[in-house]
């Protein structure tokens, strides 16, 4: 759904859930200002049983001066009720009658019916950055607005644990757009008025309360139900025991489960722990060292069920509590560790040869963006990955629209390159820039660059083969050139190029499929 698509309607109401949060408050306000510049009768309201009363939300609408209204019924029926960061029909959303009904929402979705005018991206860590990201596809810009810049990235700020639990480049793409055209006093305020005395109550029965496993040093706490952020505060408390490598720490809501996640070990990325304990029970992802997740109510009974063929337990937190001890046991017990350049690199040298097909893909000289001795971050779909750009640095766009890098040598050797324009296809077309260590933080990260805009293209040789094999168990490979690991999962690919077998990395299923064959010995 576009934006453009809603101008049809005149009068337009926007609602949030009953128990508004930074995130629904700045995107509901963003989606107010839009409409109220193209001439319509527009009203942002919420409904419930009592109205905000949380000191930073309260703040937050005082001053930012967010028009937002606490009702209990409409006079009138709009002709377009627009809900946000929340669905019609929910638990949690007052119901009021109007002619056309639409949705703007980043939560999983349910089966349920949802209208023919809706934009859902679960895949986002807030709502705030699908309105965003909708507006600039609308040609509004948010961040000329400080106001509306401060409460975008306010609510960027509050849904993603203190932006570290970002879910999507789309996320980071907002945040380094408004970080610094939003009111860095006003922030500081809200962050500071973020906690209440029972907040601080429910933080300190629940650290009282761990599960410590330590085999493999990680530990488990449930809080009564509570702001999803004091979760935030909690485990970061106890990532901090000299005894915790990692830790989840949850409570109960509506519809499930919320999680926050935090490791401090090179050996585990939060964001893939939460991927891994949230793998089919609900979403979870971030940051390497923070993260988030959300379990579904009705996926985790069915899996509890399933699992230990028992009945639903009376309190849905132990419910929660066995089954995330079981997956935390199970990811540490079912994984492999390889070090690229150290002694336990397995040889792949007996295993079947793949020729890599030629299928065009994108190249960019890494010099023709920055002078070599740059450090650099690209941005894609599987995260930010950190370079520095050397004379001879070539970075390549897959099929999947991963981005790697080759020197030149191998570059020349490998590829042929083509006189034909290259073409993108993919969700999100990787960018890079200058890492923050490089410009200073007060310069912010400088001018973000798409790749896309300077890719040539080529096709890789005849002569690209490598020896793989498929993976069994989650397996980590280490390289020399990033701070972090190559995740692979049962039926991606362990490869080594056949002239150099000591080059050991991952390819995902779905890429490894598309870019190589089978060689007949």
């Amino acid at each position: 759904m576009k934006l453009e698509e809603l101008l049809q309607f005149h009068e337009i109401m926007i609602q949030c859930h009953d128990n508004p949060d930074a995130d629904a408050i700045a995107s509901g306000y963003a989606l107010f200002s839009y409409f109220k510049t193209r001439g319509k009768k527009v009203r942002f309201i919420y409904g419930g049983r009592q109205p905000i009363r949380k000191s930073n939300l309260v703040l937050m609408v005082e001053i930012l001066d967010i028009p937002v209204e606490f009702v209990r019924s409409l006079e009138e029926e709009p002709e377009l009720l627009l809900t946000v960061d929340c669905r019609y029909g929910e638990k949690n959303v007052q119901c009021f009658s109007a002619g056309m009904v639409a949705v703007i929402d980043h939560h999983k979705v349910c089966p349920k019916e949802i209208p023919s005018l809706c934009e859902i991206r679960d895949n986002y860590g807030a709502c705030a950055t699908v309105v965003w990201d909708m507006l600039l596809e609308a040609g509004f810009d948010a961040g000329k607005d400080e106001r509306l810049s401060t409460a975008l990235y306010y609510g960027l700020f509050m849904d993603t644990g203190k932006l570290q639990e970002l879910r999507h480049p789309k996320d980071k793409d907002m945040r380094d757009a408004l970080e610094f055209r939003c009111n860095k006093g006003s922030l500081f305020l809200f962050q500071n008025s973020n906690l209440s005395l029972e907040e601080l109550r429910i933080a300190g029965q629940a650290l009282a309360n761990y599960d410590y496993h330590p085999e493999n040093r990680f530990a488990i706490v449930e809080a009564k139900r509570c702001d999803p952020n004091i979760l935030g505060v909690i485990s970061d408390m106890l990532i901090e025991v000299d005894s915790v490598d990692t830790c989840i720490a949850y409570c109960i809501l509506d519809d499930g489960a919320k999680l926050s996640v935090r490791s401090c070990v090179q050996q585990t990325r939060a964001d893939e722990l939460a991927g891994f304990v949230a793998e089919g029970l609900g979403s979870g992802g971030g940051h390497a060292r923070k993260s988030g997740g959300f379990l579904r109510e009705d996926l985790l009974m069915q899996e509890y069920e399933s699992r230990y063929s028992l009945a639903k337990p009376e309190k849905t937190g132990d419910c929660v509590r066995r089954l995330l001890g079981d997956k935390m046991e199970l990811y540490f017990r079912e994984q492999e560790i390889i070090h690229v350049g150290s002694k336990d690199v397995p040889d792949l040298s007996m295993e079947p040869v793949y020729q890599k097909k030629r299928l065009p893909i994108g190249y960019v000289k890494a010099t023709d963006l920055y002078p070599a001795g740059t450090k650099v971050e690209v941005r894609m779909l599987e995260g930010d990955i950190p370079f520095t750009i050397k004379e001879d640095t070539y970075f390549m766009i897959g099929v999947e629209a991963e981005v790697y890098k080759n020197d030149e040598a191998y570059f020349l050797a490998h590829n042929d390159p083509v006189d034909i324009p290259y073409q993108f296809q993919g969700e999100y077309a990787p960018t890079v820039h200058e890492a923050v260590s490089t410009v200073g933080p007060e310069e912010g990260v400088g001018e973000r660059k798409n790749l896309k805009d300077f890719a040539k293209t080529c096709i890789p040789r005849d002569s690209s083969f490598v020896h793989g094999r498929r993976l069994t168990r989650r397996t980590k490979v280490f390289v020399p050139w990033s701070d972090s690991y190559l995740l692979g999962v049962p039926g991606d690919w362990l490869v080594s190029r056949r002239e150099k077998p000591g080059d050991v990395y991952i390819v995902k299923a779905d890429i490894f499929a598309k870019t190589y064959t089978p060689v007949k010995q």
